[in-house]
């Protein structure tokens, strides 16, 4: 219902008026709390979706749990890469969409390594082990288990592929990883 201005301006509103008009805040305000619900949870769900859909083209790479990448590190001579994380980290994201998600890398860890996804909260004793303080926490164990290395944040491919390779070739039985990195960029 439209209402002459002066009426308004006047406060010469009749009752029904006045209560036509509350109505028509009532719904507005209505309407407005339902958008401000409804419409982040649309836009968060389409986000997810479009992670998913990155996440599902990204080269596999096969994570094991804790215990079974130290068998197959065991098994197949492979040095062994544990990921501790949570699933709300940014950082280990970032890293899965960008690091792991990179095919070198993916397929350098696939032939070289024995790899261990390790949700921190689900293993808290296996966090403490391993001194895990800040999330994403790499650690880099020979195949019998033995502790060479941990890394903590994130890697890029770049990086991650200089560190795997420093390990699997065991160049850190006769140099320090800077002097290798050294003469390794220098080729």
């Amino acid at each position: 219902m439209k209402l002459p201005c002066h009426l308004i301006f006047l406060g010469r509103l009749r009752a029904d008026d006045r209560k036509e008009i509350y109505k028509m805040k009532l719904r507005t305000t209505l309407i407005c709390l339902v958008l401000l619900l409804v419409l982040p949870s649309l836009v968060l769900a389409e986000t997810d979706e479009v992670e998913k859909d990155k996440k599902d083209k990204l080269p596999k790479i096969p994570w094991q749990s804790y215990y079974e990448a130290m068998a197959t590190g065991k098994a197949e001579s492979k040095p062994i890469l544990l990921h501790f994380t949570t699933s709300w980290n940014e950082g280990s994201k970032k890293m899965t969409l960008e690091t792991y998600g990179d095919m070198k890398v993916a397929r350098y860890l696939q032939d070289h390594f024995a790899t261990g996804w390790v949700e921190t909260g689900k293993h808290k004793t296996l966090a403490k082990k391993y001194q895990v303080n800040s999330l994403p926490t790499l650690w880099f164990l020979d195949s019998s288990g033995k502790t060479l290395t941990k890394v903590e944040g994130t890697l890029g491919p770049e990086k991650m592929l200089l560190v795997t390779e420093f390990i699997n070739t065991k160049a850190y039985e006769s140099t320090t990883y800077e002097a290798w990195k050294e003469k390794r960029l220098a080729r």
